[in-house]
């Protein structure tokens, strides 16, 4: 076996890797924060558009998000078979057709193509891993706040507040038509940059004989799913995902279960979302320090502490420090992840392993929102699901460290001979 002496993360960066970033993170911002970001302040015209009941209305972002998550293993594939150039097109371009097709169709079915054949598919190509496996190939150096930087949420920020002052003034079909606009000029153009390997394809390969790996030198969806520390990673990551959308899903009613009035339970979930930008940009630089799995162990570490002091259901000011770390780490889980997947089975097999790992997360982000919302109705308290959320970050810090032994990939391009 043959290994570069220095080890990946030490190896510099191609000067091409800052602008590969950039397209990146636009990428990312403006398909997720557009999709997500305009989708609840826009159900009232859909339903008035559309002749449609509010729940009819609301299935959009849930056919997003089963969408893209079943679709996310293919998306990796594709990914690690073909051009990302061309991939992160598509997604750019479906993501434009959804928007025209929202800003012309009064039809229903319309409305749910949209979403579910244009912004699903969108979401995992030119969203989530397209972006992310963009910047793993590209980062060898300081890869975790790189990705961390790149996931930070800042255009999901914007629209809302952007689109409520719009909508006074424009009919929703312009404001449909204005937002693919924008995205067709922000994302067509940049995407062109796009270069699909640094020079020499030097990332690191998976850590095996090259008889035993794809053609393009990943391991393939059966070999990562037959490895426990992959399992261990996704697990220990998908805990702190898990915990987010919970949180973010039934903050409002739960604050209200404590005594705080509807103002301060929104207060609270508005404080874990802006709270949580600082998370992406501090775990990413703390899994370059740690590694991926050490910093989902702490991840979990912390937040089984954090839900145990969410049981006491602390006074508002408590709650509001408790909730806004809880946004933190859970934003943080990405790039831990990222950099563990891409430490453990080599940057080639990034987009394979962040594919599964979404589909891996859906059963059990699904779980613990209706889970949480089924104990509460028939307990009166959503004590049970806290407490069960605690035990599974507990679980979260031992598959975080088991997940962080082991042989780790050395050196860009370095590979088993």
């Amino acid at each position: 076996m043959a290994h570069s002496a220095a080890p990946a993360s030490e190896a510099p960066n191609h000067p091409l890797a800052v602008r590969m970033g950039v397209i990146a993170g636009v990428s990312h911002n403006v398909v997720i924060g557009t999709i997500m970001g305009s989708f609840g302040l826009m159900l009232a015209s859909v339903e008035q558009r559309l002749g449609v009941s509010g729940e009819e209305a609301a299935i959009g972002i849930p056919l997003v998000l089963v969408g893209s998550s079943i679709l996310a293993p293919f998306v990796g594939v594709l990914i690690a078979r073909y051009s990302l150039r061309l991939l992160l097109m598509a997604g750019a371009l479906l993501t434009v057709a959804g928007y025209f097709l929202l800003a012309i169709t009064n039809s229903y079915a319309f409305y749910l193509l949209a979403y579910g054949l244009c912004f699903g598919p969108a979401m995992s190509l030119a969203g989530s891993i397209g972006p992310a496996t963009l910047v793993t190939r590209w980062f060898h150096r300081n890869r975790g706040l790189a990705l961390g930087i790149v996931h930070l949420p800042v255009v999901i920020a914007i629209v809302p507040w952007a689109l409520e002052r719009a909508l006074g003034h424009y009919t929703p079909a312009t404001l449909y038509a204005g937002i693919g606009t924008i995205a067709a000029v922000l994302l067509v153009p940049l995407i062109l940059f796009t270069v699909d390997h640094p020079p020499s394809h030097d990332e690191t390969m998976a850590p095996e004989p090259a008889d035993k790996r794809t053609a393009d030198g990943s391991f393939s969806i059966g070999q990562l799913l037959v490895r426990p520390r992959f399992w261990a990673l996704c697990l220990a990551a998908i805990a702190s995902m898990t915990g987010s959308v919970l949180l973010g899903s039934l903050l409002v009613p739960m604050g209200m279960s404590w005594g705080f009035t509807r103002p301060e339970a929104a207060l609270l979930q508005s404080i874990m979302s802006l709270v949580g930008l600082a998370g992406s940009i501090l775990f990413g630089w703390i899994s370059d320090k740690l590694g991926g799995g050490r910093t989902l162990a702490l991840i979990g570490f912390d937040c089984a502490v954090l839900w145990l002091i969410l049981l006491q259901h602390p006074p508002f000011a408590a709650a509001a420090v408790v909730v806004g770390l809880i946004g933190m780490h859970g934003v943080g889980a990405i790039p831990a992840l990222g950099r563990g997947l891409s430490d453990t089975f080599g940057q080639a097999s990034y987009s394979r392993g962040f594919g599964l790992n979404s589909l891996i997360g859906l059963p059990f982000i699904a779980l613990g929102v209706v889970g949480a919302a089924r104990v509460f109705s028939t307990t009166g308290s959503y004590d049970l699901a806290i407490t069960a959320m605690a035990a599974f970050f507990a679980v979260a810090v031992a598959l975080g460290l088991y997940g962080a032994g082991g042989a780790k990939v050395e050196g860009p391009a370095a590979a088993p001979a």
